[in-house]
């Protein structure tokens, strides 16, 4: 039943990113030019990053709230303190963001509370720094070559931050499958009682997961803010949703213990694409959300129990075509 559930959900995320792009390319004129696709994987790389930064605490069986407040102070980390070397300002960033992921995880244990406790303190108290050090004005990065380079077409339809989020997304994949931390991450949100009697790291895994959702939180922000060469406290401030929906959409479970990379990479571009149409088609904000809701209750519906109701003719032909 697993074997058939798992691909039924696979199925229906290749449905989707080919069945939306078809449909829009049909409705909308120049959907499949070169700039349109631009502007998807543009859309992609800041998302892409925080989605699976927060990802891997998902899989983690925890929740970080904190990684939009840690992208935009990341990036007003980077304007504020990268004017002499926009790359030392990245530095700072991350360096931030992954003291900020250990402080979440150590919290955990010292508080017994849950981690969407801690990481909403972390959230508030965050927002506040944001505001501190923007000072109420929107900060501007005056190296524009920087912002050119980042932005620079390359391959027709990537950009340098593009492709950094795509290494990202190959280096997480590597390390949860091929690493021993990567695995008992995996355990510790599958059943931890259960990965803990059998000896696996739990507590070093969870602080390596908040590490890699603040690290890449950061990273994220960083870079957003050194492409539009501005930041501000309220610069990334919706990402939180969006890439708590794009983890879900990707086949993250809530529970942890199920996840992975590539599905992520797939719940973004799902998103990403939906937008990226809808916003061609002239819908308004409203609109969208309302599809993106829907879009996300449907999965989540196909995801649960109506899944297994439909994955079940699934598994009794695939024991038959064992049998035979």
């Amino acid at each position: 039943m697993e074997q058939s559930q798992r691909l039924l959900n696979l199925t229906i995320r290749l449905v989707l990113l080919v069945g939306m792009p078809t449909i829009f390319g049909l409705t909308v004129n120049h959907y499949f030019s070169q700039a349109n696709l631009y502007a998807i994987f543009q859309a992609f790389a800041f998302l892409g990053i925080v989605a699976l930064g927060l990802s891997v605490t998902m899989v983690a069986g925890e929740f970080d709230l904190s990684v939009a407040a840690i992208s935009t102070v990341a990036g007003l980390i980077t304007v504020k303190f990268g004017g002499d070397s926009a790359w030392l300002g990245v530095l700072y960033a991350v360096i931030f963001g992954v003291v900020v992921g250990i402080a979440n995880a150590a919290l955990l244990p010292w508080l017994g509370v849950s981690s969407l406790v801690t990481t909403v303190g972390s959230m508030m108290f965050l927002t506040g720094i944001g505001f501190w050090l923007a000072g109420g004005r929107v900060l501007s990065y005056g190296n524009l070559d920087v912002s050119d380079f980042l932005d620079q077409n390359v391959l027709g339809v990537f950009s340098p931050r593009s492709l950094i989020t795509v290494l990202c997304f190959l280096v997480v994949a590597l390390f949860l499958r091929y690493t021993t931390l990567g695995r008992d991450i995996y355990a510790s949100g599958g059943h931890r009682k259960a990965a803990i009697q059998s000896g696996a790291r739990v507590g070093k895994a969870l602080t390596i997961g908040f590490v890699i959702s603040g690290g890449l939180a950061s990273l994220g922000g960083s870079l957003l803010s050194l492409s539009l060469a501005t930041a501000s406290a309220t610069m990334g401030s919706n990402i939180l949703l969006q890439a708590a929906s794009a983890a879900i959409v990707g086949g993250v479970a809530l529970g942890g213990g199920i996840g992975s990379p590539l599905g992520v990479a797939m719940g973004v571009l799902i998103l990403t694409v939906l937008n990226n149409g809808l916003g061609l088609l002239n819908a308004t904000s409203t609109q969208i959300l309302l599809v993106n809701g829907l879009l996300l209750l449907m999965v989540v519906l196909l995801d649960g129990r109506l899944g297994s109701i439909l994955a079940a003719p699934l598994g009794r032909l695939a024991r038959r075509k064992t049998a035979a």
